[in-house]
Formats: structure tokens, C-alpha cells, sequence
């Protein structure tokens, strides 16, 4: 990582254990069975009562004008999705306002905000550059990163970012990818990160199973980025290729074995910086991506650096 902006970007990390999780509405007896805890449930409804009452960053936001430029990014300051948003929307260049959402006094259920997202979760953006239209609303990080990329092909004439591709298997490749993200990489260690800090009963197994699954999907980067790593060695240092087919030469000897290498193409894409928040709160589950995932972790502090990173990371 870059120490020069470690201390403000590892907010994200540690903004985690910041959150607060309101009581469930059941309670487990002794028995290990779910049963309604009427305390509980009036104590929710007084806290629900006094949230609707105080303000928030996004009830200021939907009782002002609407704005009529840019994009408005709904996030929570700790959701490594809404920093994956904010990312794109830094490496495109398109200028964006971030308003934070408070689950404690229930901003995901205010009507308006279901009605940008019916799902009640962060993030969400909001469009306000599309002519005659009011308002464009999108939800799911994932279609949302696409959507952006698209919009901003189509505004330069068709001439793609860098971070995204107008060939047809190359975008079916970064799709992939993520996809792989959003369904499998994000969500697993989500499960982890609630199962070790915020589940109200121990769950080892459910720790174990989540976190072995992470570590599963960190082995699937790792061949594949190593895999790159190889056939850029094998092109660029053809002079030594057949001693490092043979064996006799390790590749971390060649002097490309700290080149850039991507899981597309031969340039940062989305495929590549839709996993960078996510990498940065790992450690949180107890994997040191340095240690046991040498190119993800290299890989990861490549994009780091990245001056667009650095002011989404900070600045989201």
C-alpha cells in the first residue's frame, strides 16, 4: 500500500467495526430455538420512532432540490461496494456527490430510497445528466459499473475507457470476471466478516466454512493472475524461455516478474478494479494476502496506486 495515504484509505477497513446492529426481533432460548421477545420488539419500535425524527445525510438529500448535474452515490462510509462504485466513477472522470446512509435510524427504508432501490441495500446511484429524463436510478454494484462504462462509451463517440473494452470476447471476459466478484467473492466474505463480528452467538464452523470459501476464491485469482504472470515472462524474456520451461531458472528470477499483469488484456480494467475494496478488508477475516497470495496481493497494491483509487478511497 501506499504509506502516504494508508492511515486515510484503511478508514474503509475500520470503519467496519464502527457499524451498529440493531437487536434482532427474536432471541434464542435455552434450548436453542427462536421465540418473539415483546421487550425487544417494543425497544425497536421507540428507537424506530426517534430514527424517523432525526436527521441524516439522506433525508437532507431527498428533502432538497434535486440535483441537475452529475451522479449521487448513496452508500454507507464502510460499504466496500459503494467505494467499488466510486472508484469507476474517479478512473472516468465523471464528477459525483457521495451521500452516506444510516442504517441506525433507518434511511434504507425511507420510501424514497426503496423506490431508487427496491432492495433497500448500498449502493445506489442516481443519473441526473440524462436529458429529458429527471432522474435515471440504479441499484447492484455490478449493473451499475456497466452501466457507467457504457454511458461513457457512447458520450465519446464510441471510443471505449481504458477500463473497459468494444471487443466482444474481451468484454465477455471482464464480465466474468465481474460477475465472479459480485456473486462469489464479495458475498463470502460479507458471511465471513457478520459471522466473526456481528453474529450474537459463536458459529466456528460458519467462521471456518465462510472464510475457507474466501481463501477457495483467492486460489482462483491467484492461478489465474500467476497464469499471466508466466506467459508475459515467456514473451517478453524469450531469451531465457526454455530455461524457465525446464525448470532450471525460477520465474521470480526474470526481471518482468514484478510487471503489471491483469486478468484481461494488458491494461487495468473493471474486471480487475471491482475487487480492490473488497481485497482491503480482507485482512479483517484473518488472510494476509501478502503471505499466502503473493500475486493478488502485488496485483492489489498495483491499483492501489492508482491516483483515481486513491481519491475514491478517501475521498467516497
Amino acid at each position: 500500500m501506499n504509506s502516504n495515504n494508508s492511515n486515510n484509505i484503511s478508514n474503509l477497513s475500520a470503519g467496519l467495526r464502527n457499524i451498529h446492529l440493531s437487536a434482532s426481533d427474536h432471541h434464542i432460548d435455552n434450548e436453542g430455538n427462536f421465540s418473539a421477545n415483546p421487550d425487544i420488539n417494543k425497544q425497536q419500535q421507540q428507537q424506530q420512532q426517534q430514527a424517523e425524527t432525526e436527521t441524516s445525510e439522506l433525508r437532507e438529500f431527498f428533502s432538497n432540490p434535486t440535483p441537475t448535474d452529475g451522479f449521487s452515490l448513496i452508500t454507507h462510509r464502510s460499504a466496500p461496494n459503494g467505494f467499488k462504485i466510486a472508484i469507476v466513477l474517479s478512473e472516468l472522470n465523471y464528477n459525483y456527490r457521495t451521500i452516506h446512509l444510516d442504517f441506525n435510524k433507518n434511511d434504507h427504508r425511507l420510501p424514497q430510497f426503496l423506490q431508487l432501490n427496491p432492495n433497500g441495500r448500498v449502493p445506489a446511484l442516481i443519473d441526473h445528466t440524462v436529458p429529458n429524463l429527471n432522474n435515471v436510478s440504479l441499484w447492484e454494484s455490478g449493473s451499475i459499473i456497466i452501466y457507467l462504462v457504457n454511458k461513457k462509451c457512447k458520450e465519446d463517440n464510441n471510443v471505449c475507457p481504458q477500463i473497459w473494452s468494444n471487443n466482444l470476447i474481451e468484454q465477455s471476459q471482464i464480465l466474468s470476471w465481474l460477475f465472479f466478484q459480485t456473486s462469489g467473492h464479495a458475498p463470502m466474505i460479507g458471511q465471513a466478516l457478520h459471522f466473526r463480528y456481528f453474529h450474537t452467538i459463536n458459529v466456528p464452523s460458519a467462521i471456518d466454512r465462510y472464510t475457507d470459501e474466501v481463501r477457495r476464491v483467492y486460489g482462483v485469482l491467484e492461478m489465474a493472475l500467476s497464469e499471466r504472470r508466466e506467459a508475459l515472462i515467456m514473451e517478453l524474456d524469450s531469451e531465457n524461455a526454455e530455461s524457465y520451461s525446464s525448470g532450471l531458472t525460477p520465474l521470480s528470477q526474470s526481471r518482468y516478474f514484478d510487471s503489471p499483469v491483469w486478468l484481461v488484456g494488458d491494461r487495468c480494467t473493471i474486471a480487475d478494479l471491482c475487487f480492490v475494496p473488497w481485497n482491503y478488508v480482507v485482512d479483517r477475516i484473518g488472510i494476509d494476502l501478502k503471505a499466502e497470495f503473493p500475486e493478488v496481493y502485488k496485483w492489489t497494491k498495483r491499483m492501489m496506486r492508482r491516483p483515481a483509487v486513491v481519491r475514491a478511497l478517501t475521498e467516497a
